[in-house]
């Protein structure tokens, strides 16, 4: 047993039950589609009673957007615990685009979610734009400007339309290994990403 699993409370969030309902919501979600989830769907994936969801959540919009905050915190859990050895701002988008990628094998039924159901609520694009996507452009941003002090990117070019490059083409990709279950090498695809959004096609030098 991990030091995690021993310090993980019995009841509430981080508790064993609580995880249970978080993944069936995913799973269930990504299987039926958002309105053909009911709580009670929910509840019997995860084995608990409906009641007991309504213990740990308001309702079926709160057990999602909670599902997809804590792969998100994940995400920028692993950023920053690797940015702390991996300072080349190159290798730095790379890992972001790489992890990205991954999650599509690591959770494929969140990727489902992400790409789909999440997609046909104006609701929850509003609130994943609002959060997410502003931390995670700012984070690219960041890098970016770093390799800009450091005369590794040109500095003419704006950040912010990097980052948003950036984020569209992996989105686009992960949409591609949901629709078409296409198996990506997220290292090697990562490193293509960043290649053509560094470099281009082009062959050679002008």
């Amino acid at each position: 047993m991990t030091e995690v699993q021993k310090a993980a409370p019995a009841n509430g969030p981080g508790s064993e039950k609580y995880q249970r309902i978080l993944d069936a919501a995913v799973e269930v979600i990504a299987e039926r589609g958002y309105f053909c989830s009911p709580i009670s769907a929910i509840a019997k994936r995860a084995g608990v009673a409906d009641g007991t969801v309504y213990l740990y959540f308001k309702n079926k919009d709160d057990v999602l957007r909670t599902a997809i905050d804590a792969v998100f915190a994940r995400f920028y859990e692993q950023v920053e615990e690797r940015f702390q050895t991996l300072k080349d701002p190159r290798q730095q988008l790379e890992y972001i685009a790489e992890i990205h990628l991954e999650s599509a094998r690591a959770n494929r039924s969140m990727a489902i979610l992400m790409q789909t159901e999440m997609r046909q609520s104006a609701k929850f694009i509003s609130e994943f734009s609002h959060h997410h996507l502003v931390r995670y452009i700012q984070v690219v941003r960041e890098v970016v400007r770093h390799g800009q002090q450091e005369g590794v990117f040109r500095r003419d070019i704006s950040d912010g339309i990097v980052a948003h490059c950036m984020f569209g083409a992996i989105d686009e990709l992960l949409s591609a290994a949901v629709f078409t279950e296409r198996a990506y090498d997220a290292k090697g695809t990562a490193r293509q990403v960043i290649d053509v959004l560094l470099n281009g096609i082009r062959q050679g030098r002008s």
